[in-house]
């Protein structure tokens, strides 16, 4: 909707006009103005005098009041109070074309699929894109639209499938059909003529629509007008044009593909030179290192091979100590043994003597106890002068004995 004068108290409107339903009691009706260009909608508040002069469908131009209406279920609406009427294009438009441009409008607000940029990533990256081609069961397949396809069979995979375009109960579950396949695109193939039409019946445009393949359209003549081209992903004038569509398209992604690979062999070229670079560099600083590694163990190997001959040295003056000690701990081992033997018959003749001594002073203790029994019977007859004199001496000698004995 379009306001024509956004500061006047009036307020200009064009759209379509659509009534409601209305009750002979009212003394106003609430039709509804629609845009010409989206399924937003505006009420209108008009007198049955004002209706009487509209038909249903109509391109009006309206100027009003915009006002607030309450309805029954507590909704504000913005209401145009309708005070003048323009009929803009006296021939009503009919209920089909408006579902028809809602139909347009919700293709538009689920988004257009990009079949360019999927078939050509399929073709860029070697898969092979498979293509469904709905044709009339009376088509003959056209001169240039047939060498397109040839041209383009070498990387994609087309499959032929025939209805009747002038049953849209066939045509619509053809295409229902054809959507569960798993096709990368259907184009539909129809020349002019008669009963091309068809196409744009609700049931058809609405199964195209409520694809979730991408559809292409080569419909017709170049300046035939169809609803159903506004209706598809991607439009090609005419079915020989499809054709030159798909076998360019394989071409052109060919030669991208090429320019690719020269690009890409150029880079790889220029990354080999480059780890080549690095290489040497890397090369030049490891021989660098290696150098002073290998310099660093020359000085590592005359430090060992200098430990390693003070070690030897160090390990012959031990070994000649210690034989030095054998020869020495042999001699005296050796004189320990000689001393040993000395000492062993040394306690021999000291055991024997000491033999002797006892026995000679047991012989000694006897003639004591026989001078004392000798004494007591001296001291008994009178003698005792004499015995004591002897008593004395035989002390004596008892006394020496135990002397030389001890």
């Amino acid at each position: 909707m379009s306001s024509q004068n956004a500061h006047a108290p009036i307020v200009y409107i064009r759209g379509i006009y659509k009534q409601k339903q209305h009750r002979s009691q009212w003394l106003y009706c609430y039709d509804s103005l629609k845009d010409e260009d989206s399924t937003k909608e505006i009420t209108l508040k008009l007198s049955t005098q004002q209706r009487s002069t509209l038909k249903d469908g109509n391109v009006v131009q309206v100027g009003g009041i915009l006002n607030r209406k309450i309805s029954e279920n507590e909704i504000i609406q913005l209401v145009l109070e309708v005070s003048r009427i323009d009929v803009v294009q006296n021939q009503a438009i009919d209920t089909d074309q408006i579902k028809r441009m809602e139909l347009r409008q919700k293709k538009a607000n689920d988004g257009f699929k990009n079949v360019d940029s999927i078939i050509e990533q399929l073709l860029f990256t070697g898969e092979r894109p498979k293509i469904a081609l709905l044709l009339a069961q009376s088509s003959i397949t056209m001169s240039d639209f047939a060498a397109g396809i040839n041209a383009a069979k070498t990387a994609i995979d087309f499959i032929e499938f025939r209805a009747n375009f002038a049953n849209s109960s066939e045509l619509t579950s053809v295409l229902s059909e054809i959507d569960t396949q798993g096709f990368s695109a259907i184009a539909i193939v129809r020349g002019g003529g008669s009963g091309i039409e068809k196409l744009d019946d609700l049931s058809v445009l609405e199964t195209i629509i409520g694809l979730n393949t991408p559809i292409i359209g080569a419909i017709g003549h170049v300046g035939e007008k169809l609803f159903v081209k506004e209706c598809v992903d991607k439009t090609v004038p005419t079915p020989n044009e499809l054709g030159q569509y798909f076998s360019e398209m394989v071409e052109n992604i060919s030669e991208k593909q090429n320019k690719s690979r020269a690009a890409l062999t150029e880079q790889i070229k220029n990354q080999f030179n480059e780890q080549l670079e690095t290489g040497k560099k890397q090369n030049e600083e490891l021989q660098k290192k290696l150098s002073e590694i290998t310099q660093a163990n020359e000085v590592i190997q005359k430090q060992h091979s200098e430990n390693l001959q003070k070690l030897q040295e160090q390990i012959k003056s031990l070994n000649e100590a210690h034989a030095k000690q054998q020869q020495q701990f042999s001699i005296d081992l050796q004189r320990m043994q000689q001393t040993n033997t000395a000492l062993n018959s040394s306690v021999t003749m000291l055991t024997n003597q000491g033999t002797k001594a006892m026995n000679d002073l047991n012989e000694a203790r006897n003639q004591v106890r026989s001078l004392k029994q000798q004494l007591h019977y001296a001291r008994k007859n009178g003698g005792s002068k004499v015995w004591k004199t002897i008593a004395i001496i035989a002390i004596i000698i008892t006394i020496v004995i135990l002397i030389l004995t001890r």
